[in-house]
């Protein structure tokens, strides 16, 4: 009879006994205090440390006595060596987690009988040395997981294998903005792997429920860059996006692992040639004016597209928000011209001389000049054409002569 004169079954199956990894052993050598009939009313708890002492150990042991004792994975009496899919065991206690795991790209590889996908201990470690997510030993702990999750998304071979897109993620992110925060200065609060894709529920990138999904990247860059989104939403790209139209998200500017420092000419260069990717015209128009041909040499020191737009609150010219308004043009150019005026405004970056409806002036202009260009090389090519039999036989004539004189007595 138990506690409170309740009875409890001593029944243990024996062949499920003797099958066990524990078959081998006598009852008493676990249960040490039933070595005399009658045994006690209570036994005392079962302590696997006395085999097993290395294995008792890491969070599970370190939760005061309130986490799971051993048979919560191995069982009790029928021990069978841990299964290849540790997350059956692991559901016992973390079935939301598994559940989530399950529905992640991972999971669903896991199903489909992929044999290199994470599983929970490729990522928390060892089941007996497990450590909080917040203890710096453990393989997920913030400046420790690139590197965890590295061991795959670090080998090409694998990544090509797979069709993972990105054969070399964890070396581009390591040399990011944001990997440089992490390794070099230490911060905790740089944006590692799970800020961006998440921890159990990974999803693939076309999923519509994927964190890099290019619907909802502003959201998961907002969550840091908060004051960011903000503008970004009210911006012609950031509605556009909302609408489910094609527009510029984060990662089209700034790369998805190899995140740069802005401020960097490489970086600046770059940006002026991603914006031309959907406004081609006006890429065209630009280089055709002297900021164009001078970052086009690689200098940076003349206006760029965010110079002008600027970076995220890009508006059309006819708001008032917009850098490039009626209102605030001229604060605008003044920014690199402190003398600029209103006239000097009028000044049109894009303009195409090939335009004549809408800049008049200028395609005249560049007919004339390409008229006059075009003249005067004619002229003096048509010069050099005549010249030159003259100036030959001219040369003949001198060469002649000089050899007469020679000769002469």
């Amino acid at each position: 009879m138990g506690p409170g004169r309740r009875p409890i079954s001593l029944f243990v199956d024996q062949a499920s006994f003797q099958g066990s990894v524990h078959g081998f052993l006598e009852c008493v050598q676990c249960h040490v205090d039933a070595a005399e009939i009658p045994h006690p009313d209570v036994l005392k708890k079962v302590q696997c440390q006395t085999c097993h002492e290395a294995a008792v150990s890491g969070a599970h042991a370190l939760l005061g006595g309130k986490g799971p004792a051993c048979s919560s994975c191995h069982g009790s009496h029928a021990i069978s060596p841990p299964p290849k899919v540790e997350s059956v065991i692991c559901k016992k206690c973390h079935a939301l987690v598994v559940e989530e795991y399950g529905k992640s790209v991972h999971g669903m590889a896991l199903v489909k009988g992929n044999g290199d996908v994470a599983l929970c201990l490729n990522c928390h470690g060892s089941v007996h040395e497990l450590k909080k997510v917040r203890d710096p030993g453990s393989p997920v702990y913030p400046l420790n997981l690139p590197r965890t999750c590295g061991i795959c998304h670090g080998d090409p071979e694998l990544a090509r294998r797979h069709g993972i897109a990105v054969t070399n993620a964890y070396q581009l992110y390591m040399d990011s903005i944001h990997g440089r925060a992490l390794a070099r200065s230490g911060l905790l609060v740089a944006a590692n792997c799970s800020s961006c894709h998440g921890f159990h529920g990974i999803r693939p990138k076309d999923d519509p429920a994927s964190k890099v999904n290019r619907m909802n990247v502003p959201s998961t860059c907002g969550t840091c860059h908060a004051g960011i989104l903000v503008v970004y939403a009210e911006s012609v790209h950031g509605k556009a996006v909302r609408n489910g139209d094609a527009a510029p998200v984060c990662i089209d500017c700034h790369s998805a692992h190899q995140i740069r420092r802005v401020e960097g000419a490489p970086w600046q260069l770059q940006a002026i040639r991603e914006c031309g990717t959907c406004h081609e015209e006006s890429l065209k128009t630009y280089r055709d004016t002297f900021h164009g041909k001078v970052t086009a040499l690689g200098f940076t020191r003349v206006a760029k597209c965010s110079d002008c737009h600027t970076a995220h609150a890009i508006f059309p010219s006819s708001d008032p928000r917009a850098a490039v308004s009626p209102a605030k043009i001229v604060a605008t150019c003044q920014q690199c011209h402190p003398q600029a005026t209103a006239a000097f405004a009028e000044f049109h970056p894009h303009a195409d001389y090939h335009n004549k409806e809408r800049f008049p002036k200028l395609y005249y202009t560049y007919l004339f000049m390409t008229a006059l260009l075009v003249g005067t090389m004619s002229l003096f090519g048509l010069h050099t054409v005549l010249w030159f039999p003259r100036s030959l036989l001219e040369r003949i004539r001198r060469r002649r002569a000089r050899a007469g004189e020679e000769l002469e007595p």
